[in-house]
């Protein structure tokens, strides 16, 4: 396959992946079906089907696309943090807050994909333990670390379950005193 042809290739099937993401964050999980995702895309059934031949298959690429869009937002936001003593944690609490916000379908739509099929999950679990092990390097107190890992992974998995009780402004008002948590853990 030539160069061009390759890029074309890699191009529509990203274009087909956040389509089907797109649709579910607009109307959940369950909207998820080779048609809707065609239509969205605009493509025929049939060259959705041509990239990714079954759901299951576009489901796990869906997996690992979203792993590769949180991964550079980390990235990005490790940059943006790279004066501080944790750059990594404070990157964690700017995206996750992001995150959550923006796509609490696509929460959910992961944790279903995990109960189906949990080696699917394996992109973020990935992910995770490069995350956790930078964590470890960059901060002083790593218990303290894991305490607020642990306090946004909570705000993940309650608003993945459809259990948050916090409303938006508490919300913000739980990811503003991490951020001054982290920053007090750093003065130490």
């Amino acid at each position: 396959m030539n160069m061009q042809a390759s890029s074309k290739s890699k191009t529509t099937k990203t274009d087909i992946l956040d389509s089907a993401i797109d649709l579910v964050r607009e109307s959940g999980a369950l909207s998820l079906t080779i048609e809707a995702v065609a239509e969205r895309a605009g493509f025929s059934k049939g060259g959705v089907l041509y990239n990714f031949p079954t759901k299951d298959a576009l489901v796990a690429a869906m997996v690992q696309r979203l792993a590769d869009i949180f991964a550079e937002e980390i990235e990005a936001g490790r940059a943006k943090h790279a004066d501080t003593k944790s750059p990594t944690l404070s990157a964690m609490i700017d995206v996750t807050e992001c995150w959550l916000r923006d796509n609490k379908s696509v929460a959910r739509a992961v944790l279903v994909t995990h109960l189906k099929t949990p080696e699917l999950i394996e992109p973020f679990m990935e992910f995770k333990k490069e995350v956790k092990e930078a964590i470890r390097l960059e901060h002083p107190d790593f218990y303290e670390a894991l305490a607020i890992w642990s306090a946004l992974e909570g705000m993940h998995f309650a608003n993945a379950h459809g259990v948050m009780l916090r409303s938006e402004e508490e919300q913000t008002g739980i990811y503003n005193h991490l951020r001054s948590r982290l920053a007090k853990s750093q003065e130490r």
